[in-house]
């Protein structure tokens, strides 16, 4: 039986996320076609998986790359939609995605770390893995970050940001035995004169970089380590990933 939640980054949380919160994206995206372009990766289908709200999939089709992308949040699809009209979007965990032949698959923000499907184990992912050594093409990429221990320094963070129509307040607790990190978060959105609150936990599964990169090699990739994407560094207890297929 699929164990997997519908109310994951519900229509708030993913207008804020979207809104206040898509720099990551738009700041990875120019290194990103410049990485895929050293590899001789042109042009084809780039697989998005956590696709969100399509910021990366916008860069992607503006840059004449066809766009697959795959998320839970039925918000967040709804909205790569609107921003990608040329793109093909589906509902359905990174677990499930069908992967068709491709150029490259990516997964930005944590995606691999999440539990909203709580079938997302260390042998489930490194499954994942072989699917998609499998789909790429000779020389494609697999391109993604995750979190680590080590994500929340001194195990507890309170972070607050607001908008012009909307305010979220989360907090961050990390389980350094159960290496699990949760995030509380409570946002408010304006609607007409009034504001909506809502309410979410996010529950993301912190793993290590050296079994990730080891379960990559298994399946048959050449793994290279990165700090961050581009000028953009990554925080305490964040890795990334560039993984190619010979």
């Amino acid at each position: 039986m699929k164990k997997t939640s519908a109310t994951n980054y519900r229509d708030d949380l993913a207008y804020i996320h979207d809104v206040g919160y898509g720099q990551f994206a738009s700041a990875a995206a120019p290194w990103l076609l410049e990485l895929f372009r050293r590899h001789g990766l042109e042009g084809g289908l780039v697989v998005d998986l956590g696709c969100g709200s399509g910021i990366w999939a916008q860069a992607l089709a503006a840059a004449g790359y066809d766009v697959l992308g795959f998320d839970l949040s039925k918000a967040m699809i709804a909205l790569a939609r609107r921003r990608v009209p040329s793109g093909e979007f589906r509902r359905a965990s990174f677990l499930d995605a069908r992967l068709p032949p491709c150029a490259a698959v990516t997964a930005m923000g944590e995606i691999f770390n999440y539990q909203f499907d709580q079938r997302n184990t260390p042998a489930r992912l490194a499954e994942l893995f072989g699917r998609i050594h499998g789909a790429l093409v000779p020389g494609g990429l697999l391109v993604f970050d995750g979190a680590e221990p080590g994500r929340v320094p001194g195990g507890f963070r309170r972070n607050n940001a607001c908008g012009p129509d909307w305010a979220c307040l989360s907090n961050s607790q990390e389980d350094q035995r159960q290496r699990i990190l949760t995030r509380d978060i409570t946002t408010f959105r304006k609607l007409g004169k009034l504001y909506r609150r809502d309410h979410e936990v996010h529950r993301l599964r912190l793993f290590d970089r050296a079994q990730v990169a080891g379960q990559l090699r298994e399946v048959g990739f050449r793994v290279r380590l990165l700090r961050g994407y581009g000028e953009s560094r990554f925080p305490a207890g964040y890795a990334g990933f560039v993984a190619r297929k010979p």
